[in-house]
């Protein structure tokens, strides 16, 4: 026996000279010959064989099939039923029942091409090993029950182990001969394997037990027995359908997700039915389905009838083969929909609550053209599959922004860094040829080649200038134990295959996961090579990554000319942690949608609306709201010794994964949420009132108001706000779990002069800066090389990302990066650039493992210093209240203090009104003239005044906004932040533009009115000119002139004038007097609001309500006794033996954690001519005072309510008493 070589280079083994290939069907084969599956070519009259070369001729036997029948007469009718193919015996069986293979001789077969793949599986002993039910992973031809608990048999075996070995050991790679190169566009070829579940939904059996059809022949059974019908059987299909559609109308939000084929895995070798039960026991998938289905089963029993009518047909047609109805067999019937509505309600919940187990039903149906549909695409005559074709769009998506000019050879090195990442993705991919395989090395070059072409628009007469650089054989990186791969990625991928080992035969298909999941770690690193696409997201974290680095890895950056930029905005230093609260899932559980539904019931169910047509998302909104100004504080104090460790040579994942596991800061935030929680629990529930939004949208069928019935919610609210918080640390690392590139890169790094600077490097030199001020000499350049040379230290040291990775910035980019930041902080001119020149400093300062210690930390030994008796110290108040708060709006001030620049107005004048004999007198004298236009400036001024007032206004909150308060910040550096503010000067100039415009575009009377009419002379004898009404208009131009000039000069004027406020006047535009301190005009309002809150709720409490009357008639006896009010007043008990006053401080006691809360931000004062945050003794104090205040105020606004309702009474009697004495 010779080997025999068939026409395409495969060839068959052990075939004697003498036989012949028998038939596929045959029960069994020659003991001398190994099997082989052949199938005769549509195109080609040759046959084909697997092509594999067996080393020793040992022989090799089909099982015998069985019939049902025989199956169920024997116990063993389960080792019976299945075949156990190479990818289903254990390892001691495998060795005696497959032959070697041959390692010299490397395998060029083509893959058989069956009628069904399942069917075709190699032979082994006649006796096989006994397979139990919980360890088969192949259903076809095998009595499975359709409960969904099979997908967890599947994926529980305990048995799988060494998988990556095992899959390694079944590689089977292809040669496939590709058509001549024809574009495709790869952008509307779809990916998502839906189709596969929409097309099981459609085929559902509904009403499988016909007790649907049984109650419609019941009902029609009088129309029926009138026409002699009692026999028919009527046609529900349309009905049917439409339940499907309905059902599937409902799902397919859930269908288009890309997540639902996460767990679908192909790897070489698989059989189809192998690929069918990975539809099966998609878990994530099946799980999700199930949970929509019973909510499609809750939403249908409490739907209104008149919203499911369209469902049921309108005319239902009976059929009969009744013999003595020959002339009529069909009738036609319109039932009345209102009676048969209820049992349709039952048949779609029946139908939703049973889809799961139809659909795997209908899936075990499923013929082999559905399966290799759903799962490739036909490409260039290759049946590639879509989780290539997804991958190559993403891949296309992260590099089309890339530059490429018209010439080819121009953009060589390009397309080929493009070809080896393509390349990569096929290499890793599988196709269908007769059978699932990877390509072999030839094929996978010319079909990237054709794919580049496809994407990029590459002629096809320039692929022989490409080439694909030799596949990596090395070891791929191993991941740690906690590998949790974003969807886009887990499910698209097989492993790297090595033919060296002989086969292990695995006992699920599904052993290829872990394996797949090494492998995705090379996909992404392709798709992810441009780190701005926000698509692409490895959260695994890639341990071989932190092997030792030989060598120190810099690069030089252009920057560019130098734009000032505002280091101490909220954007550039915002931890990321905060980006994540954003994205919470507020009432993840449904507990407070719930409560709604509960409470608004009835309003509802009347409208025929469901519970998932409510939209509360504005309540959502104000609760992640709240809980972020709750939290945000605590956050941004704890992530200044608890950040997230970004060093050198870390990719983003590994910078992700430090941001999830960064335990110091995720335990002290713990202990921050359960203090607020604790806050919270002593808050009124009425204080939560305002989240509650007042009108819900119920979608179509409008909106529905709610505002007398929030009251009853305002606990669940404060339960939702509570829950949220104490969860609030695990929610954060879900949510970063799934954060994409991009989020990640926003989160942790700041662009700055265009260098993504993580953010903890910049609030470390937010520190630094604040606790070294600029000299009075801003040109002192030796205290500036100072600064400079701290700062160039540890920007050496602090490591950018580029390109997805951290490297450190070269020695003249890391210069003139410092240089620009040491004028975006102090506003030095860029002028003074070059003559700033650092100390000379190590030019590696990175040895020693590249650790940061290697130069000091400038940052990290920064202490502020905390005098003892401050500088600045307001004027003492004996008492204070709200009402004493200021709020001056600095710049509307500092426009109020400018003085009119006169120019030569008063020339003008002198020309206009030379004529006058007065004036004419003086020019022959040749006395100086000097006019008094004091009248007619200040009107200018007003004018002026008048015009920017509502403009200021309009734009005060987020002016002011823009001014932060920062720890350690002095009077000056505030100073500064007000001159520097960048968007109130934008808008100012704009402004300021739109009215010149006006002026010079129109004329206004208003401008000739702010002549004066008496002008006084400044001479020695007192001479007065007058100026006549009708006369005024000759002066309109030079009016228009001087405002014109004035307007225009408003943003210089306003920041000299700024420059030379006093240091009180500056601190009242953030702080108001209060006490002995200033304290901030935020914090101070925010009481003010609990201040008039408490007030009314004690103006409201009816206890003290009915006391008026009782104490301001009381008062009308005992004051004319000479008594005094206020003991008049609190003689009188109120409750529980309380005096009037002390329920009254009882109530405001209850109250003062609504206080607290509303104050829970860190409060800034002012101490030694710095602002600070108040530490917690300085906190307690402010507290107390404001208790004090709330106390006194509140029992004075109650004392003048008496007092008011005195008055009231007195003045009656008086008018009762004064009518009855004259009467």
């Amino acid at each position: 026996m010779y080997p025999y070589h068939l026409s395409n280079n495969s060839n068959v083994c052990c075939i004697s000279e003498k036989k012949d290939i028998k038939n596929e069907t045959d029960d069994k084969v020659s003991g001398n010959s190994c099997y082989q599956d052949k199938y005769a070519n549509k195109n080609l009259d040759t046959y084909h064989s697997t092509g594999i070369e067996l080393k020793d001729k040992l022989p090799c036997n089909f099982l015998n099939t069985h019939t049902y029948c025989e199956l169920y007469q024997n116990d063993n009718y389960e080792e019976k039923l299945l075949f156990p193919d190479v990818f289903k015996l254990d390892k001691s069986n495998s060795i005696n029942s497959i032959c070697d293979f041959d390692d010299n001789e490397p395998s060029t077969s083509y893959a058989v091409k069956r009628p069904r793949i399942e069917d075709a599986v190699l032979s082994t002993a006649p006796n096989p090993k006994k397979i139990y039910p919980e360890q088969r992973a192949d259903k076809e031809k095998s009595f499975i029950s359709p409960s969904l608990d099979f997908a967890g048999q599947i994926i529980k075996d305990p048995n799988l182990k060494n998988t990556e070995q095992l899959t390694q050991n079944h590689a089977v790679k292809k040669n496939v001969t590709l058509k001549f190169y024809r574009r495709n566009n790869l952008c509307y070829t779809k990916t998502n394997l839906s189709i596969v579940y929409r097309d099981a939904i459609k085929r559902i059996d509904v009403d499988a037990n016909g007790l649907f059809k049984k109650f419609i022949l019941e009902e029609m059974g009088k129309a029926l027995k009138k026409r002699n019908f009692l026999k028919s059987h009527p046609n529900l299909s349309t009905t049917y359908h439409n339940i499907r559609k309905y059902v599937l109308g409902k799902l397919s939000k859930l269908l288009n997700e890309d997540s639902m084929d996460a767990d679908i895995l192909i790897s070489p070798g698989m059989s189809i039915s192998d690929l069918r039960s990975n539809f099966i026991s998609n878990n994530n998938f099946l799980k999700k389905l199930r949970d929509n289905c019973e909510k499609i089963a809750r939403d249908v029993r409490i739907a209104s009838d008149n919203y499911l009518s369209h469902v049921f047909q309108s005319r239902i047609i009976f059929k009969t083969n009744d013999s003595l109805n020959s002339t009529n067999t069909k009738i036609s019937i319109f039932p009345q929909k209102d009676k048969l509505i209820a049992k349709l309600k039952e048949l779609i919940i029946d139908t939703a609550s049973n889809l799961p187990n139809s659909v795997i039903r209908e899936i075990e149906k499923l013929d082999q053209d559905s399966i290799v549909n759903a799962l490739f695409s036909n490409l260039h005559g290759v049946m590639v599959s879509k989780s290539l074709i997804k991958n190559l769009n993403l891949l296309f998506n992260s590099n089309k922004n890339k530059s490429i000019n018209g010439i080819f050879d121009d953009n060589l090195d390009l397309f080929n860094d493009l070809l080896h990442k393509i390349g990569n993705l096929v290499r890793s991919s599988c196709i269908f040829h007769e059978g699932i395989f990877s390509l072999d090395e030839p094929t996978v070059e010319q079909l990237s080649k054709y794919l580049l072409s496809d994407m990029w628009g590459i002629s096809s007469k320039f692929h022989d200038k490409l080439k694909l650089p030799a596949h990596n054989t090395h070891k791929t990186q191993k991941l740690t134990d906690d590998v949790n791969l974003e969807y886009n990625y887990k499910k698209y991928v097989v492993t790297n295959i090595s033919a060296k080992e002989k086969f292990q035969t695995p006992k699920s298909s599904l052993i290829f996961t872990n394996t797949a999941l090494t492998r995705s770690v090379n996909i992404k690193k392709e798709i992810n090579n441009d780190y701005t696409h926000d698509k692409t997201l490895a959260t695994s974290v890639i341990k071989s990554i932190n092997q030792p680095r030989h060598s120190v890895v810099t690069k030089e950056f252009s920057l560019g000319s130098y734009r000032r930029i505002n280091l101490f905005s909220a954007d550039i230093i915002s931890p990321i942690y905060e980006d994540a609260i954003k994205k919470i899932d507020i009432d993840g559980n449904g507990l407070f949608i719930n409560s709604v539904f509960e409470e608004l019931g009835s309003s509802i169910i009347s409208m025929c609306v469901t519970k998932s047509s409510l939209s509360i998302s504005k309540t959502y909104s104000n609760v992640r709201k709240y809980i972020l100004n709750k939290v945000s504080p605590y956050i941004r104090d704890i992530i200044n010794y608890a950040d997230v460790s970004i060093t050198h040579g870390m990719y983003i994942p590994e910078i992700n994964h430090n941001c999830i596991s960064n335990k110091v800061f995720f335990e002290k935030f713990n202990e921050k949420c359960d203090e607020i929680v604790k806050n919270i629990h002593l808050i009124p529930n009425d204080y939560f009132l305002s989240l509650i939004q007042s009108n819900i949208n119920l979608g179509s069928a409008g909106r529905l108001k709610i505002t007398n019935r929030r009251n009853k919610l305002c606990s669940k609210v404060k339960f939702l706000i509570t829950e949220t918080i104490s969860n609030l640390p695990n929610s954060i690392g879900h949510e970063l779990r799934k954060f994409k590139q991009s989020e990640i890169i926003n989160g942790l790094f700041s662009k700055v002069h265009g260098i993504h600077i993580p953010k903890s490097s910049i609030r470390k030199m937010i520190l630094y800066f604040n606790s070294n001020e600029l000299p009075n000499n801003a040109s002192d350049l030796c205290f500036l090389n100072n600064l400079l040379t701290r700062l160039l230290n540890q920007i050496t040291i602090s490591p950018v990302l580029h390109k997805g990775k951290m490297i450190y910035i070269g020695k003249y980019t890391a210069e003139l990066l410092s240089k620009y930041l040491l004028s975006d902080v102090y506003g030095i001119s860029s002028k003074l650039h070059n003559k700033l020149t650092p100390r000379r400093i190590s030019d590696s300062p990175l040895k020693g493992g590249y650790e940061k210690t290697v130069v000091a930390n400038t940052y990290d030994d920064t202490k502020l210093p905390l005098l003892e008796k401050p500088i600045l110290i307001p004027p003492q108040k004996s008492k204070w209240s709200p009402d004493l708060i200021t709020s001056i709006n600095i710049y509307e001030l500092s426009l109020s203090m400018i003085d009119i620049d006169k120019g030569d107005f008063e020339n003008y004048v002198i020309d206009k009104v030379s004529h006058y004999p007065l004036i004419k007198e003086l020019l022959t004298e040749k006395e100086k003239i000097n006019f008094d236009f004091s009248v007619t400036y200040e009107r200018i001024k007003n004018h002026i005044l008048e015009i920017f007032s509502p403009f200021f206004k309009e734009i005060a909150e987020e002016t002011q906004k823009k001014v932060k308060l920062l720890h350690g910040m002095t009077v000056d550096e505030l100073r500064h932040a007000y001159i520097s503010n960048k968007y109130f000067f934008d808008k100012l100039c704009v402004f300021c533009n739109e009215v010149i415009d006006r002026i010079k575009n129109r004329s206004d009377s208003t401008l000739v009115d702010m002549i004066q009419c008496r002008v006084p002379l400044e001479t020695e004898v007192s001479k007065v000119i007058w100026i006549e009404k009708s006369k005024k208009i000759r002066f309109y131009n030079g009016i228009e002139k001087i405002l014109i000039k004035n307007i225009s000069n408003i943003p210089r004027i306003i920041t000299n004038v700024i420059k030379l406020l006093p240091n009180t006047k500056l601190l009242e535009g953030c702080f108001s007097h209060f006490c002995d301190m200033y304290v901030d005009n935020a914090s101070l309002l925010k009481s003010k609001l609990v201040f008039d809150y408490i007030q009314k709720k004690v103006s409201d409490d009816h206890l003290l309500n009915r006391l008026v009357d009782t104490i301001s008639t009381d008062m009308i006896n005992k004051i004319e006794k000479g008594n005094i009010t206020s003991k008049i007043i609190n003689s009188h008990m109120v409750y529980e033996n309380l005096s009037t006053y002390n329920y009254i401080r009882k109530l405001v006691r209850e109250k003062l954690p609504a206080l607290k809360d509303k104050i829970s931000d860190p409060i800034m004062i002012v101490r030694n001519d710095k602002i600070e945050i108040a530490d917690q003794k300085t906190r307690d104090t402010i507290f107390d005072k404001l208790k004090s205040y709330l106390i006194e105020t509140t029992i004075k606004s109650y004392r003048d309510l008496c007092i008011k309702k005195y008055r009231l009474y007195n003045s009656k009697m008086k008018s009762k008493k004064l009518i009855w004495e004259n009467y």
